[in-house]
């Protein structure tokens, strides 16, 4: 071990990148306090910003913990912690974060705290935090004394209290905000949330939104981003989404379940420019070429992620040559064998001459690195190579 100290800083920074933080602290601890490592891995801790610490790092030795928050302290800007006991955030009290701006705060919920006596530390700690995601047995308290707070995340409080939810609403100027509810207590929510004039971003983890909450929630003067999970009764909120702000909406992404969408309802959104698709298997009883015409005849982008919709390449002509305007395309996170080109190269040829503009064409973790010198190239030997633009990652 005291061969290492003889190389220079460059080199023992290059190789304490390769250690995780648990790896780190034990090669802190094997070298004296006066030693040139040390003095490196404080360096490297103080000069990164961001840090992820579980309540089993510190663990073994809680002191240690001391020396690394007096290092981080004065630079970290984004943090992760993860079940940290009371003990431990002990050590974080009368300290103050000054840069930290983003949290992420995995709460002990088998541990037997106070109150949320948990996150009135961490609001000592952190003044001037922009955005938190909190889980675990927090109903709210002292979260509305973070009053620079504009990004919220509290879809996994479980316990959260409706009167700490609106005392939140009313205290803070949120732009994002994701949240879920029982259904008893949605009109609450709802209610408070109105009050967020500044919101732009809104997630929500529920099964049901009555027709007059939800006309509440589309007139938020900033609103432009909704997202739903786990909804129950979806073909009513696209209607009434529809009829309210359909010409509004140009991007929406759907995760395997536009196929079970009547065509009446999606077609409320005309306006749409952008479409995502994630895992999606397809439905062989629905024409997506003739979907895509019917209702979304402005699209001007189309997301495949992990959805296998056609058997091979030519369903990809078929939407480019229904969707002229359509400008970029990208395929993600889906195993690609050769059977996929052999396609109509006809069809391609239409699509390709009533082009006015070139069609970009984006490859992920397809499998198939070779895209660009083999298949593509081969039925574009003949095209003009701004036609289609096609990239490989």
């Amino acid at each position: 071990m005291s061969c290492i100290e003889n190389l220079n800083e460059d080199c023992l920074l290059k190789i304490i990148e390769y250690l995780d933080l648990e790896e780190q602290l034990q090669l802190w601890q094997s070298f004296k306090p006066t030693s040139r490592l040390r003095s490196v891995l404080s360096y490297r801790w103080q000069h990164q910003t961001n840090h992820s610490l579980d309540a089993e790092t510190f663990v073994q030795d809680p002191e240690i913990l001391d020396v690394f928050l007096q290092c981080i302290q004065p630079t970290v800007s984004e943090l992760t912690l993860r079940y940290l006991t009371m003990d431990l955030l002990e050590h974080w009290k009368n300290r103050i974060f000054p840069n930290l701006r983003e949290l992420t705060y995995m709460g002990d919920e088998n541990s037997e705290l106070d109150g949320d006596s948990d996150i009135a530390i961490l609001v000592g700690c952190f003044p001037h935090l922009e955005g938190i995601g909190l889980s675990g047995n927090s109903s709210g308290q002292h979260i509305s004394r973070w009053r620079n707070l504009r990004r919220l995340d509290l879809q996994l409080c479980w316990y959260l209290n409706t009167q700490c939810f609106e005392e939140i609403c009313q205290n803070l100027r949120l732009q994002t905000l994701s949240i879920q509810w029982h259904r008893a207590e949605e009109d609450a929510y709802v209610r408070a949330i109105c009050t967020l004039k500044e919101l732009q971003e809104l997630e929500l983890d529920i099964v049901h939104l009555s027709t007059e909450n939800t006309s509440k929630l589309l007139r938020l003067p900033k609103l432009s981003k909704l997202r739903l999970h786990h909804f129950e009764e979806l073909d009513d909120l696209l209607s009434d989404i529809g009829n309210q702000r359909g010409q509004d909406v140009v991007a929406a992404a759907f995760s395997d379940n536009i196929w079970m969408r009547p065509s009446n309802i999606l077609a409320k959104f005309q306006s749409l420019r952008c479409l995502t698709l994630v895992d999606d298997e397809g439905c062989c009883a629905i024409d997506f070429r003739t979907t895509i015409i019917n209702c979304f005849p402005l699209l001007e982008q189309l997301h495949l992620e992990n959805s296998r919709i056609w058997l091979n390449a030519h369903g990809i002509w078929e939407v480019a040559l229904a969707c002229p305007r359509l400008r970029d395309f990208s395929l993600s996170n889906q195993i690609l064998y050769d059977e996929f080109f052999v396609f109509c190269e006809s069809t391609m040829k239409r699509a390709l001459d009533q082009r006015t503009e070139p069609l970009r064409m984006h490859f992920y973790k397809t499998g198939k690195e070779d895209l660009n010198q083999w298949n593509w190239n081969f039925y574009l030997r003949n095209r003009d190579p701004q036609e289609v633009q096609c990239g490989v990652l």
